[in-house]
């Protein structure tokens, strides 16, 4: 039987030609640093979260961080926050058991919780006052992408907020060529190799679900949101924030 190839995603992560991304050992270990390489203005987007997180955090308020992998969002909320006298539960779910791992080396603040979870399934405490998404619904079907912001508006207090930044498409395929090839482009500035970029691009084939961002908006709008805005926009990445 012919051996498949093993072929480089960058950052030390590999995976055998053919198979689908998945969030193993592998990917966590390198994570913090692929992320970087792969993600345009990264460090920016966590510094926006930070300081749009400071209106919702007060006294026992209660944070979910979905998809939380190692815990770099609540390492900077933490650090962001670190001077103000204030008592909150920050929970952080990933169904990965390395990246929880690595979360909790990260940040070992008691008021952080950090939980091997399957969202899907997983029951938020009533008045939540804020979730946090990092690029996790485009992992997630139609109908689980539906499901859980319905969860998340049920579960959050009137004034808390969810916090997503997600992908996106173009409304127009001209446009979506132009925007994936600056993409591409992007990621070699970052040090990828033109054939790490390929392999990624393949093993996401069947993995994500992505949508248009007006399309994004109006399922925040079916859950019952109405206060929604842009907070962050570079070509097929968007940030929304979207207060009960």
């Amino acid at each position: 039987m012919k051996s498949r190839k093993i072929s480089s995603l960058g950052s030390g992560i590999h995976s055998v030609e053919g198979d689908s991304w998945k969030f193993n050992k592998n990917v966590a270990n390198s994570f913090d640093k692929h992320v970087r390489q792969s993600i345009p203005f990264y460090d920016q987007i966590q510094s926006y979260i930070c300081s749009l997180s400071e209106w919702f955090l007060k006294d026992k308020s209660v944070i979910y961080d979905l998809g939380c992998s190692t815990g770099e969002t609540a390492k900077n909320i933490n650090n962001f926050n670190f001077n103000r006298n204030v008592n909150f539960k920050y929970i952080g779910l990933d169904n990965s058991q390395q990246m929880i791992n690595l979360a909790k080396k990260k940040i070992k603040t008691k008021n952080y919780t950090f939980v091997k979870a399957d969202i899907n399934k997983f029951k938020f405490k009533k008045n939540s006052d804020l979730f946090i998404s990092l690029l996790l619904f485009p992992f997630l079907s139609l109908d689980q992408r539906e499901k859980i912001l319905l969860k998340i508006y049920k579960s959050l207090k009137v004034g808390g907020a969810l916090i997503i930044v997600d992908k996106c498409y173009s409304e127009y395929p001209a446009i979506q060529d132009i925007f994936n090839q600056i993409y591409f482009d992007e990621k070699i500035k970052n040090k990828l190799t033109k054939n790490q970029v390929l392999n990624k691009a393949k093993s996401l084939r069947g993995t994500m679900n992505i949508y248009q961002q007006n399309e994004i908006v109006n399922f925040c709008r079916k859950a019952g949101f109405k206060k929604i805005d842009i907070f962050f926009k570079w070509f097929n990445f968007v940030g929304i924030i979207l207060i009960k």
